[in-house]
């Protein structure tokens, strides 16, 4: 019992759980990145309609705040899984319109998943000449989600949609939250590993 209890308390520690996440690759971006790409998160219900997911607005303020330091073109990628409704790009492209009027970004809206995101957004990305990416997503999904994107022939360079919490010592229930999410990402880097890369 001891035991069980020692484990969750590290595994709130912020600096435990940073050690626990698939390492990121390092960014091989030959030239200033020419685009900005973030992936989304699902969608969340609102009675009879849809919204970005909590998550996926995350990812898309992010992002935003790249597009527009680095003055670049923002990618939204994101279908919807059961075909029903507007795809995860239309919805955090309208929840970006509501907070920064004069935001267009660019859509992809057909994929389904993190493979089907660099799939695509690599095509409509390729049609426009562009090479070189910022990728903005959550800390434990970039790993999957810059492999993914290289698979497709594109230059990458990594940027977390949030950062673990602070002080790294003092625990943490959000960094727990994390740990499941960590597991995940492991398994499916194993999945990817033997379909994709």
């Amino acid at each position: 019992m001891a035991l069980v209890v020692l484990l969750v308390i590290v595994g709130t520690l912020p600096a435990v759980v940073g050690v626990m996440l698939p390492p990121v690759p390092a960014a091989r971006l030959r030239g200033p990145a020419q685009a900005v790409v973030v992936l989304g998160a699902g969608r969340a219900r609102r009675g009879e309609s849809y919204r970005a997911s909590a998550r996926g607005l995350r990812r898309a303020d992010a992002a935003l705040a790249v597009a527009e330091a680095q003055r670049l073109p923002l990618l939204l990628s994101g279908g919807c899984a059961d075909g029903k409704g507007p795809s995860e790009a239309a919805l955090m492209a309208e929840a970006l319109r509501h907070r920064w009027r004069d935001t267009a970004p660019w859509l992809e809206e057909n994929s389904r998943t993190t493979w089907e995101n660099a799939r695509f957004s690599a095509a409509l990305l390729k049609e426009r000449g562009i090479r070189r990416v910022v990728l903005v997503t959550d800390p434990a999904h970039l790993c999957r989600a810059v492999l993914s994107f290289r698979a497709q022939g594109l230059e990458v360079e990594a940027h977390a949609s949030a950062s673990l919490p602070s002080p790294a010592w003092m625990p943490s229930a959000e960094a727990l939250a994390l740990v499941p999410e960590i597991y995940y990402e492991w398994l499916a880097l194993l999945v990817y590993r033997l379909r994709h890369f």
